[in-house]
């Protein structure tokens, strides 16, 4: 795999130095921390330190004409082989989208639609993933057929899909997952969106998620509040549903110029008719945009357990995000 995306790469260079013109776009970003974990859940954990990569990203994005345009996207993860932790890398996009009058048209391995809005404004996917997608209630990527655009003469948007429901793999079986979302901008401060996504399954274990979510931005203040909820049928080891809730706050300030800080707070009940098994997690930290294209960013991640026969997790990182 590694081979072919490289010669795929390499291919990709050649066409543009060929073509003598800024059709190719290249770009990347990296998440690179040091972290040292306080204390830990897993006690073989706690006292952990060291260097690591969480994200790299390398994506190419080439326009074919005014209405039609490709993306190619690379990311890098980690695996254990031999009990030896190395990086691999895999495909994350590769789709083409067509413009019409007022709809485009996504095909491919592309995003799901609930990403977008509350990662711009929670503004910090280099420390964590939103909520929804950190906590596997929704896939970031799946290969399907997606149509967004507007309705005519309003604020409001809307992005739907159909897709495999099996993240970055290939098919395996005859189930799908239906994806929407609507979006509107009541003015330049505030906005907010609905999702709702159903995927079926065998022997009824079907899956239905939806989300509400209020985003502002005035000044120098950005944030949101959203509401997520998971339905698994028949998923418990009783046989029985799985109601999933999860809510997050979050919000960034610039201090100064080159200068932010952020926080945010996350509830998430994997079960909310069991007992003891919700989880509390703060994440804050410092912002300092050292170049255009480069920050330092020291923070803090504590995760509190209901269960208190659990040790909670605290860690402490420096994260260096930069795009190149």
């Amino acid at each position: 795999m590694i081979k072919k995306i490289t010669f795929l790469i390499l291919t990709i260079f050649s066409i543009q130095f060929l073509n003598g013109q800024s059709l190719v776009k290249q770009s990347g970003l990296a998440y690179f921390d040091y972290f040292y974990n306080i204390s830990r859940k897993d006690n073989s954990m706690k006292d952990l330190n060291g260097f690591q990569f969480r994200r790299v990203f390398y994506t190419v994005d080439f326009d074919v004409t005014n209405k039609l345009s490709t993306r190619f996207r690379v990311d890098a993860d980690a695996f254990d082989s031999n009990n030896r932790t190395r990086y691999y890398t895999f495909l994350k996009d590769v789709y083409f989208q067509y413009k019409f009058s007022n709809v485009i048209l996504l095909a491919g391995l592309i995003p799901t639609p609930q990403l977008e809005i509350e990662e711009r404004y929670w503004g910090y996917r280099s420390i964590e993933k939103i909520q929804s997608d950190y906590r596997d209630l929704v896939s970031s990527r799946d290969v399907g057929i997606a149509f967004r655009g507007n309705f005519s003469s309003s604020n409001l948007n809307y992005w739907i899909m159909l897709g495999n429901n099996n993240s970055h793999g290939f098919e395996t079986e005859k189930y799908k997952r239906l994806y929407l979302q609507v979006v509107n901008k009541f003015s330049d401060i505030l906005s907010a969106s609905f999702d709702f996504n159903f995927a079926n399954a065998r022997d009824n274990k079907n899956y239905l998620y939806s989300r509400i979510g209020f985003y502002f931005s005035q000044n120098q203040l950005t944030g949101g509040f959203t509401a997520s909820g998971g339905l698994k049928q028949k998923s418990s080891p009783s046989n029985s549903d799985l109601k999933i809730l999860g809510l997050s706050l979050f919000g960034n300030l610039a201090l100064a110029q080159d200068l932010k800080s952020y926080l945010r707070f996350d509830l998430y009940d994997p079960n909310i008719n069991k007992a003891l098994d919700m989880e509390y997690t703060l994440f804050a930290g410092l912002d300092y945009k050292l170049e255009k294209n480069l920050s330092i960013i020291p923070n803090l991640i504590f995760n509190y357990y209901e269960n208190r026969n659990n040790s909670d997790d605290l860690i402490a990182r420096v994260t260096f995000y930069y795009q190149f």
